[in-house]
């Protein structure tokens, strides 16, 4: 039997439709537009795949639905979930598929975009720590939701994971492949990742009870990536020959190198941002990576923690004084000032000493002396230029988090000036009233002072001491003139 196609007719509960234009393939079966629902659309199995398999899991998923409402702002829809809404039957009355909402994935991307800071730059997605933490909050607000129903993701990973770019909403995608929980069975999840796999389930097989407990590891470790640069947890500089070089393998030895106790396995990556992190998600982060299993932070326990900070009336994240475009935790330093100040200094310590190249006839002085003393001319290898600064559109801010929806995005930010800068402030005004002052008296006491000296030359030898006295005058007026002109600019604009 071959799977339907665009223009086949379908029944979709007790209604009668027809497949509409193809949207894309996967290797499960393929989604199709519906003429006669613009707001949703349907998932068609592959023959391939024994469609009659997937009735039971897509039945199931049609009684204990979670709560994950669409969210309107702006007149615009914003799908959290695709969750089944009918199943679909072809003409024969066979089971073929379902149909769910229509998510506009053109307007999302996936969390692994925004990971890496210069990734997300060029994708122009937003690099703050406030966009990335109402990121962690919104997927740990719906996995909560998805939770409530013993729903389980499972396959947990930031490539799996889209956000709506203008709202930073989380929309779940291919939710049949999630554990669904039915009543009186289960329909298990049919993979895995394996840097996303608990310690517990590298050793052995991923059992039915602890499927929630394999998300909330999931949700920790795709938390602290957000949170921590791109870091994976379980990265970092091995203490001994003896730590596995790969991932799984760091995690099935729980070398967890950011705990506040430290691990003598592991150092955390120089670059990490753990250490500047508010003790209260310290905990939580070690709480999910510890030796305990039962005390994993829940879903709506991260929810609930992230959802604070990501909330700009809060003001616990704040923006750097030292550079607008970094947010950091109020009360702690810098994250992304003291990142790319190391990264800057290794860049430059790193870079190769260039090669001696052959001397031409008519060499300096230096370079034979340097020569005949056994050596070779120096070189100072040039600093790198700085890079250029990327202009990034700014997210729309969400006016009213509704239910499991984002909390509200973060816009823009004011730096709260400090005692220090309001002082800096009026000496710069108080210097740019008196200089203009202080230099028209001097001024005036120089010319004063030269026609008194032409008044009172009444022999050769004294006019030729005041023509000296008046040359050393002049060239002590010049060089105040310079200092005014160009010098006391430039300390008034630096201080």
């Amino acid at each position: 039997m071959s799977s339907p196609s665009t223009g086949s007719s379908i029944q979709i509960g007790s209604r009668r439709s027809r497949l509409g234009p193809l949207i894309k393939s996967g290797g499960a079966g393929s989604v199709y537009l519906l003429p006669d629902d613009s707001d949703s659309v349907a998932k068609i199995y592959h023959a391939r795949v024994d469609p009659p398999s997937y009735t039971d899991r897509i039945e199931a998923m049609l009684q204990l639905r979670p709560h994950l409402p669409d969210q309107m702002e702006s007149g615009k829809r914003y799908v959290q979930i695709a969750w089944p809404d009918a199943v679909v039957r072809d003409g024969h009355g066979r089971f073929i598929g379902f149909t769910m909402p229509a998510l506009d994935v053109d307007s999302t991307s996936e969390v692994e975009q925004v990971l890496q800071e210069r990734q997300a730059r060029a994708a122009g997605l937003p690099v703050g720590l406030g966009h990335k933490v109402t990121l962690a909050a919104n997927l740990a607000s719906v996995l909560a939701a998805l939770h409530a129903q013993h729903h389980y993701v499972v396959d947990l990973k930031p490539v799996n994971l889209r956000f709506y770019r203008a709202s930073l909403y989380i929309a779940l995608l291919d939710c049949d492949g999630f554990s669904i929980q039915g009543r009186g069975r289960r329909f298990h999840a049919p993979q895995y990742t394996p840097d996303y796999l608990a310690p517990e389930y590298q050793i052995r097989a991923l059992d039915e009870a602890g499927e929630e407990t394999q998300d909330r590891f999931a949700l920790a470790v795709v938390i602290f990536q957000l949170l921590n640069f791109g870091i994976h947890p379980y990265s970092g500089r091995p203490a001994h020959d003896r730590v596995p070089t790969d991932v799984p393998g760091r995690i099935r030895e729980r070398c967890y190198a950011y705990s506040r106790d430290g691990n003598p396995a592991m150092q955390p990556n120089p670059v990490s941002a753990h250490a500047m992190m508010p003790q209260r998600l310290r905990e939580l982060f070690d709480r999910a990576f510890g030796d305990a299993p039962a005390a994993r932070p829940s879903s709506s326990e991260w929810g609930d923690a992230l959802r604070a900070y990501a909330q700009p009336s809060r003001g616990l994240i704040v923006v750097c004084g030292k550079n607008r475009e970094h947010q950091h935790y109020a009360g702690q330093a810098c994250a992304s000032c003291v990142r790319h100040e190391l990264l800057t200094r290794t860049a430059r310590n790193a870079k190769p000493r260039p090669k001696a190249t052959p001397q031409p006839m008519g060499w300096t002085a230096g370079a034979r002396a340097a020569a005949a003393r056994g050596g070779r001319p120096g070189y100072l290898p040039t600093a790198p230029p700085p890079p250029m600064p990327v202009q990034m559109p700014m997210p729309t801010q969400a006016q009213t988090p509704a239910p499991y929806g984002a909390p509200p995005a973060y816009s823009s930010y004011a730096p709260v000036p400090t005692r220090m800068s309001r002082f800096a402030s009026r000496m710069r005004v108080l210097m740019a009233l008196l200089l203009p002052l202080a230099f028209a008296f001097i001024a005036q006491f120089i010319q004063g002072y030269y026609a008194s000296l032409r008044r009172a030359a009444s022999t050769p030898l004294d006019g030729w001491m005041n023509s000296m006295l008046l040359t050393f005058l002049g060239i002590g007026f010049v060089v105040g003139c310079y200092l005014f002109v160009l010098t006391l600019p430039r300390m008034l604009k630096n201080r």
